[in-house]
């Protein structure tokens, strides 16, 4: 197949990853994939350093940018007329609207696919009711968590389930295994053997609830206070953060070590993973990888994660929004570690067998070729080429 991926992130999260590593699996499986992305973004750099193919004639900017929005478009039905693709991917909300203005223009007979990534709402309003019933072909969702945000789509009909799959992301299996050696990290961190590292991976944004990890801090460095916490990742609220943390007192036990591409030996490194999400996450890489390094996770109860950790076996989940839960199933594990090395060990055994790249690249082959399929049935008993022809 000859394959569009479309996505607007000009920095680096769970969305780019899996969208690149899609990408390759496709790739090496021999289909043909160009990654339009714009300029300067780290997926258009990682993607052209994989050997992917890229046009990044796009900004994918807010739809408020008309203009903008506009040249986009323009841009990408010239390349869809040049380029005669067999499907469009589309990854985000800001590319969905270009691709579909695009096809128009380019009156391009081809099936628009979206792929989404995170558990945010979707609004039930006109303009997205008209997208869902006649424009996109076919929905992918990152988990059955995603799924449950399109329910007043499903019940009004602008959404049939046979138009949807559910394609779980998946892990770098050759990076994240129980193998990797994070002794040089903890080295670097100037830890002595035995000390506690808890570590939150994940972009320095509100979503992710960094500010209830350092206030469950509190309560664990008044019981354990050789613990040290970490937090990868970059983001709007660094300074908010830090701020917070130092109001809290527990600012000298928590390191900000921003952006880093050494992430195997730094999940290696944790005695725990911590994913104290309060939206968004769908279908959380950080806990898979965690768990393949054979690191214990506790998570907060969003998106997929209560999917992913099988609660008491492989890690713990526990309500969002709520630091001294949190803290309690930190301290637990810590005051146990053969109970959490136990963990460790059946995470990294189960995750490999429930989220590996073949099932992602499986999983989204699938969900093309009935995309595809759908589409040219529609026109080949003559009905018009969108979406609700396919029904």
């Amino acid at each position: 197949m000859r394959i569009l991926h479309t996505d607007f992130h000009r920095g680096w999260g769970g969305q780019p990853a899996r969208t690149l590593m899609m990408s390759r699996l496709l790739a090496e499986q021999g289909h043909e994939v160009v990654m339009a992305t714009p300029a300067g973004s780290m997926l258009s750099e990682r993607a052209r350093a994989a050997g992917l193919a890229t046009f990044e004639a796009v900004a994918f900017r807010k739809s408020k940018h008309l203009l903008s929005a506009w040249r986009d478009a323009s841009r990408l039905a010239r390349h869809l007329v040049e380029r005669g693709y067999d499907l469009v991917d589309a990854h985000g909300s800001q590319d969905l609207w270009a691709c579909l203005l695009a096809r128009r223009l380019a009156r391009a007979r081809l099936p628009l696919v979206f792929t989404r990534h995170n558990t945010k709402r979707v609004r039930a309003h006109p303009g997205n009711r008209w997208l869902y019933r006649r424009q996109v072909d076919h929905l992918i969702v990152a988990s059955s968590s995603v799924l449950e945000r399109y329910e007043p789509f499903l019940r009004r009909g602008d959404l049939r389930r046979e138009r949807v799959s559910i394609v779980e992301s998946a892990y770098r299996t050759d990076r994240f295994h129980p193998g990797v050696d994070g002794r040089g990290v903890r080295r670097e961190l100037g830890l002595v053997d035995g000390t506690p590292l808890v570590g939150v991976v994940g972009r320095l944004v509100r979503d992710k609830g960094h500010d209830d990890l350092l206030r469950a801090a509190v309560q664990i460095l008044a019981r354990r206070p050789e613990v040290l916490f970490v937090m990868i990742g970059t983001g709007s609220r660094e300074a908010e953060l830090k701020a917070l943390a130092a109001r809290l007192g527990v600012a000298a036990a928590v390191r900000f070590l921003g952006f880093r591409d050494d992430m195997p030996e730094l999940t290696s490194a944790l005695t725990l993973s911590v994913l104290p999400s309060v939206d968004c996450d769908a279908s959380s890489a950080v806990l898979k990888e965690a768990l393949a390094c054979g690191v214990p996770a506790v998570a907060t109860d969003v998106g997929g994660a209560s999917a992913i950790l099988r609660h008491g076996e492989t890690g713990i989940v526990v309500p969002p929004r709520d630091p001294a839960r949190l803290a309690e199933a930190i301290l637990a594990l810590l005051a146990d570690p053969e109970r959490a090395r136990e963990m460790g060990r059946r995470g990294s055994r189960d995750v490999a067998a429930r989220f590996g790249p073949e099932r992602l690249a499986r999983g989204t082959l699938q969900a093309y070729r009935t995309a595809v399929a759908r589409y040219r049935q529609g026109r080949e008993i003559g009905a018009p080429a969108r979406a609700g022809a396919a029904r």
